[in-house]
């Protein structure tokens, strides 16, 4: 194995290491000061990097120059239709404080960080660019320790808590690197600091007021962005490096895509909670056989007011072991409390009624019917990972 291999399978092994440090030590310890150590080390990564593997300096040619205007003009426009559309929907008040030294501590570290980030990117790729093997692998990694910085915590016991973890923060956050790593490639590390800068700092922490559009919409809009620029991009990459472009036919890819698309969005709007209509999965037997464990349910929103109907299977909230989860059970009978109307619940597979009667208030939804073993794998991963705690 020659030196360099050497040096890159050190570098990585220590960046997976850190992984586990942090979410073991510093996360666990040292929450307080886990940006300034973790600040600290990606310095120090940096700084070993360059002495095993060297530094090329980054060149401004014509293509880098085409590259920022076109990723510049998106971010822009992104901004725009994102802010246009808050007029319709209205506006919230950024959460991060205004006041001048707050506004400091809170972008002071994600810029060293996101920096640090880019810079560490760009020498580990200009390094193995004869090595592609490597670049892929330092993206994962990257991915990796970016991610295990912005998760805090994950519930396992909730389909939906995994999905909106995986719509919101996972895909985003992999499709932005691989983004990165392949602008990274072809002309370095100032573009993706460009669009760190402007989405990850400006709009998250220094705007004072962003459009009320749920975390749904600007999940869409974080995955769409990096693909939307790279599609503009991709020709004139391909074209500079003088690759033969395949032979395809126009329409062969077109629809496959609006199919994945189509899919993707309404998988993204039923989980959301932001439309009438809305999905959770099953993790339990206590609807068998109306319902398995497994499958997914569509619910319908009940306005709180509306009376549910006995015989209706209803998702409802319950409070378990300090843990507020959902359950799915069938209305048994109407009846009244305190002059509040409740109903009692029961699992088609259980023998009894359930010891504690249901709120108006806590009534999610209506099911309206159900889609046999989707939502089987994430379960089933959930069970096994509950086994092993």
């Amino acid at each position: 194995m020659e030196k360099r291999s050497i040096k890159n399978i050190g570098i990585i092994v220590a960046l997976i290491a850190y992984i586990f440090i942090y979410k073991f030590v510093v996360f666990a310890n040292f929450m307080r000061y886990s940006e300034m150590i973790n600040a600290s080390f990606l310095a120090i990564v940096l700084a070993v990097s360059i002495f095993l593997l060297g530094y090329r300096r980054d060149k401004s040619t014509i293509l880098f120059q085409n590259i920022i205007k076109y990723t510049a003009f998106y971010i822009i426009l992104a901004g725009i239709v994102i802010y246009g559309a808050g007029f319709a929907v209205g506006f919230l008040k950024n959460a991060y404080s205004r006041e001048f030294l707050t506004l400091f501590d809170n972008i002071f570290a994600p810029i060293i960080i996101y920096g640090l980030f880019e810079f560490i990117r760009y020498v580990l790729i200009w390094a193995n660019k004869d090595k592609k093997e490597f670049v892929i692998g330092f993206t994962v990694v990257l991915t990796l320790l970016e991610l295990v910085f912005r998760i805090r915590s994950i519930d396992f016991g909730s389909f939906e808590a995994l999905f909106r973890l995986s719509a919101t923060t996972i895909l985003p956050t992999i499709v932005k690197n691989a983004f990165f790593s392949y602008v990274c490639f072809h002309v370095g590390y100032k573009v993706p600091i460009l669009y760190r800068m402007l989405v990850d700092v400006l709009y998250v922490y220094i705007v004072p007021i962003i459009p009320d559009l749920g975390e749904y919409i600007h999940s869409i809009v974080a995955i769409s962005l990096p693909i939307i620029i790279y599609m503009n991009i991709y020709e004139m990459i391909d074209t500079k490096c003088n690759k033969p472009r395949p032979i395809i036919k126009k329409d062969s890819f077109s629809f496959v895509d609006l199919g994945i698309g189509t899919i993707l969005v309404i998988l993204i709007s039923l989980v959301s909670g932001l439309f009438p209509l809305y999905m959770i999965g099953i993790g339990s037997t206590s609807m068998a056989p109306t319902i398995n464990k497994g499958d997914a349910v569509i619910l319908l929103k009940v306005d709180p007011n509306k009376k549910v109907k006995q015989g209706d299977v209803i998702a409802f909230t319950r409070n378990d072991s300090k843990k507020s989860i959902t359950v799915v059970h069938r209305v048994t009978e109407v009846t009244n409390s305190n002059g509040k109307v409740v109903y009692v619940t029961k699992g088609d597979a259980n023998k009894s009624e359930d010891v504690n009667m249901v709120s108006q208030s806590q009534v999610r939804g209506v099911v309206q019917f159900r889609i046999p073993l989707i939502a089987y794998p994430t379960i089933f991963f959930n069970d096994f990972v509950s086994n092993w705690r």
